[in-house]
């Protein structure tokens, strides 16, 4: 088995759909730390609007559980949203992030995450 880097950064950087989409997956023999969930609205010319967000917390267990960590969270125009202000969010293997918006593209997201080797 090949070893797995004790810490690595990742950023994940991605336009939102209207499809509830997976755009982080832990990977095996690693823990995560994500460490900022940033939402933004780019919106422009006839688009511009305010946009809603919603993002989930996906664990396979033995029925696969979804669980909302933003619910229809409204970003105005030329504005951004943490979705994780106040801590961080902790992912086990196989853990998923998904993500959708309103409208598709105008939004956009990036994703820092932390993954540590499990030892």
């Amino acid at each position: 088995m090949a070893a797995v880097a004790l810490n690595k950064f990742r950023t994940i950087r991605t336009g939102i759909t209207t499809e509830m989409v997976g755009i982080y997956t832990c990977p095996l023999g690693v823990a995560s730390i994500v460490t900022l969930c940033q939402v933004t609205n780019v919106s422009s010319g006839s688009s511009l609007g305010t946009y809603n967000v919603s993002a989930t917390h996906s664990r396979d267990t033995e029925v696969k559980v979804d669980y909302k960590f933003a619910n229809d969270i409204k970003v105005p125009p030329n504005d951004g949203i943490n979705l994780i202000p106040d801590g961080k969010l902790a992912l086990e293997t196989n853990d998923i992030i998904k993500i959708q918006a309103s409208d598709e593209y105008q939004l956009e997201l990036i994703l820092s995450v932390l993954e540590t080797a499990k030892q």
